[in-house]
């Protein structure tokens, strides 16, 4: 009797096993007659039986169910809310491997990687286009590590390395971009855009331990920083990306003139660039070189009209001409020369009024211009007395800031 139960339960489990198998093989009988839906209905029953779960068939067949279903129809994946489904793809196929210990379905994996390499690509530039960085790096990761898996076809794609990069980047994972400029640069590949955004990183990481105090950290990573900078420079002396971290480290460090030579060769690049003579104009105010700052500063508006930071500096420029003359003329003790050249200085003032007028029309909010704006008004108050008017309107317009 005892044997008898053992041989029924048996039978049992043996029945149930094969209850399950065959759900994966009719599974798979649907998805070659292009029945994706009822293949999807039938795997997903399956694969979770205690009976399947270490099949690696069953793995086989749900990743190549679920990658057509990708591929093939998109209104079925958006009916069956498979949008996020790509990953459980490839996790698929490497559970099918892992569970594979005879080897007999590496081939029909592999045959399913170049397509899913592409699937993986696609999705990433499709996130990066979205601003969903972090998506758009796994992706990519994905991609590299199903190119370097024994299924994969050992290809190092090189746009993708750099897509990584630009997208942990992006969404602040520093360390792996780091990484994967790193190794765009050893592949050469964009090597002149990574040694750049290389080096723009590592001023951050620079910034951060200068912040938390630890100077000696700080000193060291912004060694390593301007190591890639120089030797990007020295490799790619005609990149644009390499020449703006270049002018941008030493324009605001402790060596602003050392930029001169890198806004030339920018410059030279980009002739029509207002933004180059503007940062040309910064530089030589940082040189104390006013007359120079000027120049830039107009050609900078010749390029672009609109640029309010040139037009500002531009009118503060000739402001400090006047208040040094107006020193002068306070220096002066005789009442009838005083007179005359306090008269001319006010007349210098006034002349200075319509490069505030303009910043102001080009950011009508800026308070830094509307107090200057108001101090001239006052001053020339007594000379023309629309300055009055325009004193009373500017200080309403203070106040209600």
């Amino acid at each position: 009797m005892r044997k008898l139960t053992l041989i029924v339960a048996l039978l049992l489990s043996s029945g149930a096993l094969f209850a399950q198998k065959g759900k994966v093989m009719s599974a798979t009988s649907f998805f070659t007659q292009g029945k994706l839906d009822k293949a999807k209905e039938l795997i997903d029953e399956a694969i979770t039986h205690e009976k399947c779960v270490n099949w690696a068939k069953a793995y086989l067949v749900r990743g190549q169910i679920y990658q057509a279903i990708y591929e093939q129809d998109s209104v079925l994946r958006e009916k069956l809310n498979m949008g996020e489904s790509l990953p459980l793809v490839w996790e698929s196929y490497k559970k099918a491997l892992e569970l594979d210990d005879k080897d007999k379905l590496a081939k029909d994996i592999q045959a399913q990687t170049a397509n899913l390499v592409i699937d993986f690509t696609n999705e990433g530039v499709m996130n990066y286009n979205a601003k969903e960085y972090k998506k758009a790096l796994d992706n990519f990761k994905t991609v590299l590590e199903i190119n370097a898996s024994p299924v994969g076809s050992q290809k190092v794609d090189t746009a993708v390395i750099f897509n990584a990069a630009v997208s942990a980047h992006n969404c602040n994972e520093f360390d792996q971009a780091a990484e994967f400029y790193k190794k765009a640069i050893s592949l050469n590949y964009e090597a002149g855009r990574s040694y750049a955004m290389l080096a723009n990183i590592l001023l951050k990481e620079r910034d951060a331990a200068y912040n938390t105090g630890d100077s000696t950290k700080g000193r060291e990573i912004q060694e390593e920083a301007v190591k890639y900078l120089l030797e990007g420079n020295e490799r790619f002396p005609n990149d644009e990306y390499m020449l703006i971290e270049l002018i941008n480290y030493y324009l605001m460090g402790d060596e602003p003139a050392k930029s001169e030579k890198y806004l030339d060769a920018a410059i030279k690049m980009n002739p029509k660039d207002a933004n180059l003579y503007r940062a040309k104009g910064t530089l030589y105010e940082k040189l104390n070189q006013p007359e120079k700052a000027e120049e830039m500063y107009r050609k900078t508006l010749e390029l672009d009209p609109n640029d309010f930071v040139s037009q500002y500096n531009l009118g503060n420029i000739q402001l400090n001409k006047v208040i040094e003359a107006h020193k002068k003329v306070n220096e002066i003790t005789d009442t009838e020369e005083y007179n005359k050249a306090f008269e001319d200085i006010m007349n210098q003032y006034e002349s200075v009024v319509p490069y505030f007028e303009r910043a102001s029309e080009l950011k009508p909010d800026d308070k830094n211009t509307l107090t200057t704006l108001k101090e001239l008004y006052f001053r020339l108050r007594t000379k023309n007395p629309d300055y009055q008017k325009k004193y009373d309107e500017t200080m309403e317009k203070l106040n209600n800031l």
